[in-house]
């Protein structure tokens, strides 16, 4: 409990000083985490050197490096989401194929929002008020009960309904035939309900969960990233991942969710600095 109260008030701290120190702030620790830690550090490192096996040490140090930076200012920016509401924060905000997401919601079934560990995706909860629906999250439990409960707390403050990891399928069905959005983070190792898939040209186990849901209830599936541009951001809803339906379930599934992998490996080729490189992907 005690922890806990420790964080609110770190909390509360953060909201006091500017934002750009703010940030820095969340940058240095990262940069910190990056010296100190050396197990998540060793794990960067051997992931980035599967992924890119033709870039040098010193190019998957600063990748991993920033990559931890990143998560630094995530963490901090996350502390500092009812300071941001307390601004014109609408403005800081740009949507490129909002249209897809109206479209999506013209067919009433739903939408499973695709999400990886990238740019700041705590902040991909604005979405719902940015584009006026009705949104909600799949999160997976995290060990440290004061971090967990900070975490429900900031997500529900930020307007979304919230999903446990192992919440029956037919709650998550039935949020989303009354054509609510979910967002489900795709990019780390399953255990449960998995397919294996090529990541990096390595098979990885990912969870079948979006494409599961998809082929059950007809809810269309949107990647969606958010880039950081200086203290604006950019939100990229990308082209929605089809669902081949005249496959047998079990291949259906394992088809959805290799192109669900094929879209979250192309975002992060494209800015390896912004995707959380500390936690094992393959094993």
């Amino acid at each position: 409990m005690l922890s806990y109260w420790l964080l609110i008030a770190a909390r509360r701290a953060l909201w006091i000083v500017p934002e750009r120190v703010a940030r820095a702030l969340g940058g240095w620790a990262g940069a910190a985490a990056f010296l100190f830690d050396r197990r998540h550090r060793r794990v960067a490192r051997d992931n980035l050197a599967r992924a890119f096996p033709g870039k040098s040490p010193g190019e998957i140090d600063r990748i991993a490096r920033d990559s931890f930076r990143n998560a630094g200012r995530t963490a901090v920016e996350f502390f500092r989401v009812p300071a941001l509401f307390r601004s014109s924060w609408q403005e800081r905000f740009a949507v490129t194929g909002g249209e897809r997401v109206r479209e999506a919601f013209r067919r009433g079934k739903g939408i499973i929002f695709i999400l990886a560990h990238f740019g700041n995706w705590e902040y991909l909860a604005v979405l719902p008020r940015l584009l006026g629906f009705r949104g909600g999250a799949i999160g997976q439990e995290i060990k440290n009960p004061a971090v967990d409960g900070l975490v429900k707390d900031t997500r529900e403050e930020m307007g979304l309904d919230l999903f446990p990891k192992g919440e029956s399928a037919a709650v998550v069905l039935g949020y989303l035939s009354r054509n609510g959005g979910v967002a489900i983070l795709c990019d780390q190792r399953a255990r449960k309900m998995s397919v294996q898939i090529p990541f990096f040209g390595r098979e990885a186990p990912a969870t079948a969960a979006p494409a599961v849901l998809a082929l059950r209830g007809g809810a269309a599936l949107l990647p969606a990233f958010l880039y950081p541009e200086g203290d604006r951001y950019r939100v990229e809803i990308g082209e929605e991942i089809s669902v081949p339906r005249e496959l047998p379930p079990a291949r259906a599934v394992e088809e959805t969710t290799r192109r669900i992998g094929a879209v979250i490996e192309e975002a992060v080729r494209g800015r390896p600095d912004l995707w959380l490189w500390g936690h094992r992907r393959w094993g």
